[in-house]
């Protein structure tokens, strides 16, 4: 089951995706699914109405468009820690980003222009489903709701050169594109076989698979539990493989006109343009 979720006639409404059509779903906001998900699961494909529009024609919100928090993982691939120059941590390195960061598919992703070096950085993007607090490898598996595309765009010149907080260097407004919609997983395992790809104007920059992590979803979750409770509709994007921006010669920065897409297996392609404000 593919659920996305976009405005209808003024209102955000979660949307069953059948096919390339969007369905509305009658008597559940987004924001009341992802709250009680296992509560309403099982009413989705009855509660669905007529198609409105193709997947590609639809003005879409983020997926999860208002989750309790937002959690990120820094170097959970080995190789991208190293092209970053050290190496994998002993422990997982968690940031919190700002949900006010999130944009939608073909939302832009507006850089203002005292960042200089904006870079993006293609994830797979847990969403959880269940109320985790100390939860073993095991119960955080069975918690994972599915799965999404997400770009932990980031300014690296607030993360390394002004030495700011990785939170404020990854939380600008726009900075957290999601979507186009959340792959709902009904067994586990099949996160295991997940890969990413990051596309910079077509040309591929990033790839990755769940197999390499340092951490994989479970748990990564089971992890970040024994240090915060995690809540139903909670994100965690998952961490970015190797060849970002930044670690590139010359660094490749994110720049006017850019089209960034993020490509999650067994999902639609996340696609946000670049805008550069000048003043």
């Amino acid at each position: 089951m593919k659920l996305a979720a976009g405005i209808v006639d003024g209102e955000p409404r979660l949307l069953l995706v059948s096919g390339d059509t969007l369905r509305p779903v009658g008597g559940v906001s987004p924001a009341e699914f992802y709250s009680h998900p296992h509560r309403h699961l099982d009413q989705v494909e009855a509660l669905a109405e007529e198609p409105i529009a193709r997947l590609g024609e639809a003005k879409l919100l983020p997926p999860v468009p208002r989750p309790g928090k937002i959690v990120g993982v820094g170097r959970n691939y080995a190789s991208h820690a190293r092209e970053m120059g050290g190496e994998p941590p002993s422990e997982p390195e968690l940031f919190l980003k700002a949900p006010s960061a999130l944009v939608g598919h073909m939302e832009p992703i507006v850089v203002p222009p005292y960042i200089e070096k904006p870079d993006y950085e293609g994830e797979i993007v847990l969403v959880v489903g269940r109320r985790l607090r100390h939860a073993s490898p095991g119960e955080a598996a069975e918690a994972i709701l599915g799965y999404t595309a997400g770009n932990d765009v980031t300014a690296r010149d607030f993360q390394f050169d002004q030495k700011r907080p990785w939170s404020l260097a990854k939380s600008l407004d726009t900075f957290a594109p999601l979507g186009p919609y959340v792959e709902i997983v009904d067994d586990p395992s099949r996160l295991e076989d997940l890969c990413l790809e990051t596309r910079l104007d077509g040309e591929k920059m990033q790839h990755g698979c769940v197999q390499d992590m340092t951490l994989p979803p479970a748990r990564l979750l089971a992890y970040i539990s024994s240090l915060m409770t995690l809540h139903p509709g909670d994100l965690v994007y998952s961490g970015t493989p190797p060849g970002v921006g930044h670690a590139r010669s010359p660094p490749r920065y994110l720049r006017h006109g850019d089209v960034v897409e993020v490509r999650v297996t067994g999902l639609d392609p996340l696609r946000n343009p670049v805008v550069r404000k000048t003043g």
